[in-house]
């Protein structure tokens, strides 16, 4: 389980600078600048930093979480969502992460495409990531996207939009 408020800072130089827009920023009682989380994998790596790193080799999660992102509603996007995540903290295993995605979709009789060399958006990134896309949800198609980054490997599942399908 993770907080759906955090500090600002965790997200806003690795969200990228239109993501970065989009946050819900705010300060807090104690004067410091939070946000509503805007995704979840910046929160868990300044954790693995901060403290698991020193108490684990590596650690895998699993997460069901809230997000929030201030953009236009539309079909398939929206300014509250869901995101069922998987993160590999300690690990560079990016075929393991891809494999449990795929374990993950067909489990669920999905058909999609997978475009294992995708550019992400997030910065935190160090390699090219790995994307599945639904073509008939239209322009809000990517159902999953994920890779690499220095604390770790994971993925996210965008729930409301496996609803739409």
């Amino acid at each position: 389980m993770v907080p759906a408020i955090w500090n600002a800072e965790t997200f806003t130089d690795k969200v990228g600078q239109e993501n970065s827009r989009m946050m819900w920023r705010f300060e807090d009682k104690g004067k410091r600048e939070v946000c509503l989380v805007p995704e979840i994998t910046g929160l868990l790596q300044e954790t693995w930093r901060e403290s698991w790193s020193k108490q684990y080799r590596t650690r895998n999660v699993f997460y069901v979480a809230k997000c929030y992102r201030y953009e236009k509603p539309q079909r398939g996007r929206y300014r509250e969502f869901t995101q069922f995540g998987i993160e590999m903290l300690g690990s560079t295993d990016t075929d393991k992460a891809i494999n449990l995605l795929i374990e993950c979709l067909d489990a669920l009789g999905i058909s999609y495409t997978l475009d294992v060399s995708a550019k992400r958006g997030l910065s935190y990134y160090n390699a090219d990531g790995f994307e599945a896309k639904v073509e008939t949800l239209g322009a809000q198609k990517q159902i999953a996207g994920g890779g690499k980054y220095n604390e770790g490997v994971g993925w996210a599942l965008g729930v409301d939009r496996l609803i739409l399908i």
